[in-house]
């Protein structure tokens, strides 16, 4: 930003940063350009200096701490003593820290020397808390009990994750009658845009230059409203403000809100026309005079309301959301550490229907969800794999209500190797579990199921029994899961690799067409019949057989030939059958 030509840099700043001062100043009662003495007895005034390392910048040369140290010691010749003035500075001490906010002179009358040297003092380093500043003077002001005016010296944005217009919303809605006059030093349009909200949010000036011709003529403007005429607090314009709460003297709501701005009259279907929608913590409505139907949603909670827009007036509107929040974690078992993945909620309404079921009021996939809730009594449901708890809590207006599910939980981990000491299996694998007893039909629950070639189990504690399946051969084992611990198994299929093709001649290449293949069984039954194994219709195809005795059958158009195969666990075996010619 160019605020200054050439050798005028001291005259032009010193005109700036004065007149916007004297500017601010002259919005207290009684305080006029041409006579400093005229303000009532007890004014009390924080100057919040921003003294964040971006201070060092240099304006043609000379440092902008230095250029502010200059006009506010100018500021102070010929100070009325009718006008109590304290100093807070931040971003002095050190590097990184949000909390280097300090109180270097408290509010009282003006003492120059002193004040003066608590502002040379000043070593720019770090960042710029400048919210955190101006709520610390506000309190110091006791602004929730008296009149309250804080200046705001800085020359950049919030730098410590806070919100500054969330922050002048609220002082300005807690306070008797707090002002924050905000002098942007040295900032950009854009920057102007978001700090501007600390000042226009409670009915103060925000003062900013784009070169000496505009400065100039905004604070003679200003000056000569300021002079004949106190400013009144701004009310903002026509329309409709909005903010939300918690509870009746919960802070207003900074975040995941969102509000409807509908027609109040309902169409034939029972629906309202939608005007306008916001995702704005606290919106502004510009809106025609008449009548109007406000919806909010905060996460699961809902708020309806009427209001009406008089001619010229701003319906600054607190609805109160009577909720609160609930989180909610898993543990395996009680004192375990808290669970991370593969976790799923759900929230209920504590009453059951005439059927027993409960209305489902939110689900979520987070391991640690917050949950924004009505006040009132639900039934949580956890899930985490196959085991599942379920608890009943209450949430309260206003407060954080924390929930640990206990899962019961242990974890099976499983592969399959074809023979003992073999390598893992790690395709045409498949896993089921079971519950270990049997009902009365011989037939046991399945708890899960798994493709993978490794795949580990999240079950509730308990005895269980597994199936896996590779190919044609089958293993089965029992196993307990003690909450909280892994089991580890593998299981042994004795399984063995048939590939088979059909040649006409020795040597010659495999048949790709009519063919077809069967495998028994070698041992027959008492009728004489073998028991059918396998079957596939591909031309070379790859059998995963149990360990034994077997006889393959092939078809060729109408001609069958039979070979007996043994396999032993773990073999593969290529097997190319010579057939006749159909």
């Amino acid at each position: 930003m160019d605020f200054f030509e050439g050798g005028k840099i001291m005259k032009t700043f010193g005109l700036w940063i004065g007149a916007a001062c004297l500017v601010i100043l002259s919005a207290l009662p009684g305080f006029s350009q041409n006579n400093l003495s005229k303000g009532p007895d007890g004014t009390n005034v924080i100057m919040v200096l921003d003294a964040s390392g971006s201070m060092w910048g240099q304006i043609d040369g000379v440092p902008k701490i230095q250029i502010a140290r200059d006009v506010i010691g100018n500021l102070l010749k010929g100070w009325d003593t009718s006008i109590n003035l304290g100093l807070i500075a931040y971003g002095h001490r050190s590097k990184g820290d949000c909390g280097d906010i300090e109180t270097l002179v408290p509010v009282g009358p003006v003492e120059a020397g002193a004040f003066m040297e608590k502002v040379n003092n000043l070593n720019p380093k770090g960042k710029t808390p400048l919210s955190a500043a101006v709520k610390q003077a506000a309190e110091a002001l006791k602004y929730t009990e008296e009149k309250a005016t804080v200046i705001l010296i800085s020359d950049g944005l919030e730098t410590c994750d806070a919100d500054p217009c969330a922050l002048a919303t609220k002082l300005e809605a807690d306070g008797i009658d707090f002002t924050t006059h905000v002098v942007g030093f040295d900032i950009t349009q854009e920057e102007s845009d978001k700090l501007a909200c600390l000042a226009e949010n409670t009915g103060g000036r925000f003062l900013r230059a784009s070169n000496a011709d505009e400065l100039t003529s905004a604070l003679a403007e200003t000056v000569e409203t300021v002079a004949t005429e106190p400013a009144p607090k701004a009310t903002g314009p026509q329309g409709i403000k909005l903010r939300a709460v918690l509870c009746e003297k919960c802070d207003p709501i900074t975040d995941n809100l969102f509000w409807w701005l509908l027609n109040p009259e309902r169409d034939i279907n029972g629906n309202r026309e939608e005007i306008s929608v916001s995702g704005a913590a606290s919106p502004l409505f510009k809106v025609d005079a008449g009548d109007y139907y406000v919806r909010g949603r905060y996460g699961d909670a809902y708020v309806e309301t009427n209001v009406t827009v008089k001619p010229g007036e701003l319906s600054d509107i607190t609805v109160n959301f009577n909720a609160g929040h609930l989180k909610i974690n898993a543990v395996p078992t009680q004192g375990g550490d808290v669970l991370n993945d593969s976790l799923f909620y759900w929230i209920y309404g504590a009453k059951k229907d005439l059927e027993g079921n409960r209305k489902e009021i939110s689900v979520s996939g987070a391991a640690t969800p917050l949950f924004r809730l009505p006040a009132g009594n639900y039934h949580i449901v956890a899930r985490h794999g196959d085991a599942f708890a379920e608890a009943d809590v209450g949430v309260t207006a206003g407060a954080l209500t924390e929930q640990t599910m206990d899962m019961n939980v242990g974890y099976f981990r499983v592969n399959a190797v074809a023979a003992q000491g073999g390598d893992p299996i790690e395709n045409n694998i498949f896993y089921w579990v079971y519950g270990a007893k049997k009902d009365l039909e011989g037939n046991r629950k399945e708890i899960s199921v798994s493709g993978a070639a490794t795949p580990l189990f999240r079950l509730p504690a308990g005895d269980y029994h597994i199936v896996s399946r590779h190919g044609d051969a089958y293993a089965e084992a029992d196993f307990s899961i003690t909450a909280g611990e892994l089991i580890e198994k593998t299981m042994i299929q004795n399984s063995a690799y048939l590939k088979a093709s059909a040649v006409q001649n020795k040597g010659g290449p495999p048949l790709t067409s009519d063919i077809f293949w069967w495998v028994y069984e070698q041992k027959t039954d008492l009728e004489g019949n073998r028991k059918e194994i396998s079957v596939s219709g591909s031309s070379e195809p790859l059998f995963i057989l149990p360990a034994g005795d077997y006889m393959l059958t092939v078809r060729h158009g109408g001609e069958i030939t039979n070979t007996n195969v043994s396999l032993t666990p773990g073999e593969s075996k290529t097997l190319n059958i010579l057939v006749s010619q159909p």
